[in-house]
C-alpha cells in the first residue's frame, strides 16, 4: 500500500481550491439544466476551465513562474479527453482503472474523479474508484453532480453519517469529496 502522503496546510487548500474552481462553473447555477449532459461532456468542460485557471493556482501555491506553472499544466494535467494525451490504466485486483483526469505538481499526483448522478449507485461508485485511486496517487478529488431534482443529494451533506464518511475518506485515504 502507498505511504499516505502528508496533509499540509498548503497542499489541503490546493486542492480546496481546484473543487473550488470546478464548483463555480456557471454549469452548476441554478438556472442551467446539467441532467441531460453526460459525463464526459461535463469533464471537458469542467477540465477545459481547470487548464486556464491552474496556472495561477500553481503559481500561487507553490511559488513557480507563470510560464513555469503553464508548463506543468500543459504537460503534467492529463484528461481522456485531452488532444494528444492519455490517462494511464493500473491494474488493481486484477482489473484495470483509471481516473478522469491526472495531475501532477510539486511531486504530487492527484487524481481527479468526476461523477452524475440520482441514486447510491453513481455515490457509491465514485467512492469505491476513489479509494482505489487513493492506492497510486497521493491525494484524490471526488467531485460528485446531485441530479436529483430537489438537490436532495447535496442536502443529505450535513446529515452525522454523511459527514463522518466524507471526514473518513480524506483522513484515512486522502479523498476530498464534494457534491454539487
Amino acid at each position: 500500500m502507498r505511504i499516505k502522503a502528508n496533509q499540509t496546510k498548503k497542499r489541503t487548500q490546493f486542492l480546496n481550491s481546484i473543487l473550488n474552481v470546478m464548483e463555480k462553473h456557471e454549469l452548476f447555477t441554478e438556472i442551467v439544466s446539467r441532467k441531460n449532459d453526460t459525463e464526459a461532456q461535463i469533464q471537458k468542460v469542467l477540465f477545459l476551465r481547470l487548464q486556464i485557471e491552474l496556472p495561477s493556482l500553481i503559481s500561487s501555491t507553490f511559488g513557480v513562474n507563470h510560464q513555469k506553472a503553464e508548463y506543468i499544466v500543459a504537460n503534467k494535467f492529463i484528461w481522456e479527453q485531452k488532444i494528444n494525451t492519455t490517462v494511464h490504466n493500473f491494474s488493481f485486483f486484477a482489473t484495470n482503472h483509471r481516473p478522469d483526469a491526472e495531475l501532477e505538481v510539486d511531486k504530487l499526483r492527484i487524481a481527479i474523479e468526476i461523477k452524475k448522478g440520482d441514486s447510491g449507485l453513481a455515490i457509491r461508485s465514485g467512492i469505491g474508484q476513489s479509494i482505489v485511486y487513493s492506492s497510486q496517487f497521493d491525494f484524490v478529488l471526488y467531485f460528485f453532480i446531485d441530479t436529483t431534482s430537489g438537490g436532495d443529494i447535496r442536502s443529505s451533506c450535513t446529515g452525522q453519517k454523511e459527514l463522518s464518511l466524507i471526514n473518513s475518506l480524506w483522513k484515512n485515504y486522502n479523498v476530498k469529496f464534494i457534491i454539487v
